[in-house]
């Protein structure tokens, strides 16, 4: 019965986590939730999709992928698919106040919001049509640090929510890492602890995450086989968790310098604005400040100090452990929601010296607690400013291709020799000295581009079919390779030029680019 109230029970800091997450997110996102925004992606799951699943190694995700799918409830929709994943994220942030043992209430409802705002939500915004399984994955990467000691079979349990998060999403399981991280060092604040307890906690976290990693090679292998697929080579999939000893040390030290240096570079994207950078900075002083201050008032145990310090050196490398899971990729806001640990830590380490004997005064206690919750509130409001900057910049960035597509189409009709049924051939990328976007470096984030980039990314003819209602049949590969061999081709002009639309080999050709 104990553990049963343990497991379900609701407590107010949770209840306000997920009520203030959820509030904050619909305000911060509400642009997006009524406005049918795409990017290059998006536009390509038409009406339904849900992007690419087992042959990425998300295998998880094209089992849900495929059964809603089969339910028809699989829809590309911005108003259902953003609320739901909304809704995800703080049923998240409400488990990860449980996870992390905050009980102030000030402190939940920051939690609720940091993750509703934090880039990476507004970059997997972009990918609406995904959005609702990524946010089970988020949630399942949070519950599988939540539930580790929290049942009999814990360990199990674990294990199992990691491999389905990674089955999902790949780039989740930082997450799980980074609570396990911040819950050794709130265990190493309490009265009493040992090295003992905290060495065997730990290992007990690597275990699960382990075994995690164990179910999931096996699952996916499995899935594999079943969908009759193989990985692919995009952003180093296929090769993913093989490092060299040598490489070792210079990835740790670049995901250890990616979170340092985060006030001064923009790491994924994530601090793009000058006052965000300007917050960042005023975060890890503070940060850095309060751990120093939990490290001398709260602990006494000499070895507890330092297995405390090693675990705070510990816990960028677990935020940006991405970094040593896929040291071939690309690194891109998706993928880094991790980082939203960071302004948690902070919090946590308040909590740790507010609760508790050895207590700092309480004049400065307030006065640091009335800092920390200033750089995080203006924090929550510049991550939501931003987000609708990059919304906006997208939003122009869609009616611009929309405009684009429908010239595009009025100029191949009057082209000399037009007839409905002939192929159309798109050869080269668009290069419109013409073409111009006020807000297209405005985009921000990951998942975001401006005009000419969506119409270049291999999509231009699903931006036709969709924006235009206009479907016809559009050329192969091996076709585009045929005409560009022609000498009526290599005479052409390169668009937007008079002549670079014509008619070869019975085909409607259109000329942007030499290359």
């Amino acid at each position: 019965m104990n553990r049963k109230k343990l497991l379900f029970q609701l407590t107010s800091a949770q209840g306000i986590a997920i009520v203030c997450g959820f509030l904050c997110a619909m305000a911060a996102h509400a642009f997006a939730l009524v406005h049918n925004l795409y990017n290059y992606d998006g536009i390509a799951q038409q009406p339904s999709g849900y992007g690419t699943g087992i042959e990425s190694g998300r295998w998880f995700l094209s089992l849900l992928g495929d059964a809603t799918s089969f339910l028809e409830i699989n829809y590309n929709l911005p108003w259902v698919n953003g609320v739901i994943f909304l809704l995800l994220l703080a049923v998240a942030a409400g488990f990860l106040v449980k996870a992390l043992g905050i009980r102030n209430r000030g402190f939940a409802a920051l939690v609720g919001m940091i993750l509703a705002v934090f880039p990476t939500v507004t970059s997997t915004m972009y990918f609406r049509y995904t959005a609702v399984y990524y946010g089970v994955g988020i949630l399942f990467a949070v519950l599988a640090a939540w539930v580790l000691e929290r049942s009999q079979f814990g360990l199990l349990f674990s294990a199992l929510l990691t491999a389905l998060s990674l089955g999902i999403y790949q780039a989740y399981t930082p997450i799980t890492i980074g609570i396990f991280v911040l819950q050794l060092m709130r265990l190493a604040v309490e009265e009493g602890i040992t090295v003992g307890r905290l060495f065997r906690t730990g290992l007990k976290d690597c275990a699960a995450l382990i075994l995690g990693l164990l179910f999931y090679f096996v699952f996916l292998k499995g899935c594999l086989w079943l969908y009759g697929v193989s990985l692919l080579d995009y952003q180093g999939i296929s090769e993913m968790g093989n490092i060299s000893a040598a490489e070792l040390p210079r990835l740790i030290y670049e995901a250890l310098y990616d979170v340092v240096m985060l006030p001064f570079r923009s790491y994924a994207n994530l601090v793009g604005m000058k006052m965000i950078r300007v917050l960042y900075l005023a975060l890890e002083l503070v940060t850095a400040a309060l751990g120093a201050a939990v490290w001398l008032i709260k602990i006494r145990k000499w070895p507890v100090r330092w297995m405390f310090l090693a675990l705070a050196a510990v816990f960028p490398l677990s935020v940006n452990f991405i970094r040593l899971m896929c040291p071939n990729s690309w690194i891109y806001t998706t993928m880094v929601y991790a980082f939203a640990l960071i302004p948690c830590c902070t919090l946590v380490l308040m909590e740790c010296l507010m609760t508790g004997e050895n207590k700092p005064c309480a004049g400065r206690s307030k006065a640091v607690k009335a800092v920390v919750l200033v750089i995080l509130l203006l924090l929550v409001f510049f991550y939501g400013y931003e987000a609708n900057i990059g919304y906006n910049a997208l939003y122009f960035a869609n009616i611009q291709v929309e405009n684009y597509c429908n010239n595009l189409i009025t100029q191949i009709r009057m082209t000399h020799g037009f007839e409905p049924d002939k192929k159309w051939a798109f050869v080269g990328k668009i290069d419109d000295p013409l073409l111009y976007c006020y807000w297209q470096y405005e985009t921000r984030y990951g998942g975001s581009e401006f005009t000419q980039a969506l119409l270049n990314r291999e999509s231009l003819e699903y931006w036709i079919q969709c924006f235009t209602g206009y479907s016809p049949e559009f050329a192969t590969e091996e076709e585009k390779r045929a005409l560009e061999m022609t000498p009526e081709y290599e005479a052409m002009p390169c668009w937007p030029s008079q002549g670079s639309i014509g008619i070869i080999n019975d085909m409607v050709v259109v000329k942007f680019s030499d290359s």
